[in-house]
């Protein structure tokens, strides 16, 4: 039994199947790189793999998707990047095995050219990778936050949004907005006329524009994946709604009050 390759068409199809792949793993990393380097990775991942065939060491094949893999992400110094490099090495090994599942069903399952399939397939990885790192995104920022005022507590699931960036108008302070009802147990009756409160403009939350009502707590403790913070004073303004579609949180941290 043998098979016939036609060697530049099988480097062109790992090519760009390579480049795909490298994309697609680069952007669920959240790694940046030049296309010149990307192109450079997936021409020596493909020039190795089509040595290996043409060499009949098929069993070596692999050694292709180390050398695209090393070629893209392994940057100087190993040392101090080593885990970021070994990080986009698995995730390029798990995007390239959904990428095989899904161009080896779609070539069954349809009659497409092999190039067609390819980037059929590269369309379900994008999407899964798309899916996968909102998740991450969304782990990464999940947050449990615990805010005293005078001498009670309360503890939030919270989310971090770097596009939060409201500020008290008059100081410049940072705002964080959670919802009004999530502070019923710190704030009894008649609060606003006892402690006072500031008004935060705003231009988000499903208006154009409003005013929300600021209250100054005495501390705030902010623990996340990449560790914790205390904020002493942090303003935070109340919302009459939910600030989470789904109810996954019920507090918005400002950029400024991250660990």
């Amino acid at each position: 039994m043998y098979y016939e390759i036609y060697i530049d068409q099988f480097f062109l199809e790992q090519f760009i199947s390579g480049y795909l792949l490298l994309l697609a793993a680069g952007k669920l990393c959240r790694l940046s790189f030049s296309r010149a380097r990307l192109v450079l990775a997936s021409l020596a991942g493909a020039a190795c793999m089509s040595a290996l065939i043409c060499l009949g060491w098929l069993r070596l094949y692999p050694l292709g998707f180390f050398a695209a893999a090393a070629a893209a992400f392994w940057r100087r110094p190993l040392r101090k990047e080593w885990r970021s490099n070994w990080n986009a090495s698995l995730c390029l090994l798990a995007v390239t095995v959904f990428f095989g599942g899904a161009l080896e069903a779609l070539t069954a399952l349809l009659p497409l050219p092999l190039l067609a399939a390819v980037f059929a397939a590269y369309a379900a990885v994008a999407v899964f990778s798309g899916l996968a790192r909102a998740k991450l995104r969304e782990t990464e920022n999940a947050a449990t936050v615990r805010i005293c005022l005078e001498g009670q507590s309360l503890v939030l699931e919270g989310l971090l949004d770097t596009g939060n960036l409201l500020t008290e108008p008059l100081t410049g302070r940072p705002v964080s907005i959670a919802e009004e009802k999530a502070f019923v147990s710190l704030l009894e009756a008649g609060w606003e006329e006892r402690r006072g409160f500031c008004l935060v403009p705003y231009h988000s939350l499903g208006t154009d524009s409003g005013w929300l009502r600021g209250v100054t707590c005495d501390e705030m403790t902010v623990t996340m994946r990449r560790g914790s913070r205390v904020i002493r004073r942090p303003l935070i303004a109340l919302y009459d709604g939910n600030v989470s579609a789904g109810h996954g949180y019920a507090i918005i941290l400002h950029q400024e009050h991250a660990p």
